[in-house]
């Protein structure tokens, strides 16, 4: 089960980049473009330094794990700066998928720290299971929030077009 959410979660990261390509050819909403970019970069960027991560990881079994976690959390941190840093910037409301976003990027970061105290300080082991697929499944429940905000912008537009 493990590969196959991991298949459907790379399927979906794709799906997010074909969404943002096209919500930009028809210049949809803003805030939820400057998200679904974060998004899409910082996956890309952690998608990129994954096998390296799992290097370091196996080689020094301590600082390795430690590190592992902490990486994740600070790219996730630094998406969650980048997205509100961007709207104060540039006076702008966060859209809904902007919101939902940012609160994926929290969740994931606070379960990067949850695991770490898990296998690492308390030496339980108990989260395993929940941190494998919850990851996943985060990383999965953006594309229907981002499908849901494309159809209704591009009906919006249409609306506009129409009247």
């Amino acid at each position: 089960m493990g590969e196959f959410a991991y298949t459907v979660d790379r399927l979906f990261w794709l799906i997010c980049v074909l969404l943002l390509v096209v919500s930009v050819i028809y210049k949809l909403d803003v805030s939820s473009r400057i998200a679904l970019t974060v998004w899409v970069v910082g996956n890309l960027l952690m998608d990129q330094l994954q096998p390296y991560i799992m290097e370091l990881a196996t080689v020094n079994k301590i600082a390795g794990v430690s590190f592992w976690y902490v990486i994740w959390a600070a790219i996730e941190i630094l998406c969650l700066w980048c997205i509100y840093k961007i709207h104060a910037a540039h006076n702008l409301e966060a859209s809904k998928l902007a919101r939902y976003i940012m609160v994926c990027f929290l969740s994931l970061c606070a379960l990067q720290f949850m695991r770490y105290a898990d296998r690492v300080v308390l030496d339980t082991n108990m989260l395993s299971e929940v941190y494998k697929y919850v990851v996943v499944s985060i990383n999965i429940s953006v594309v229907p929030f981002a499908i849901f905000w494309f159809v209704k912008d591009i009906q919006t537009l249409r609306k506009g077009v129409a009247l």
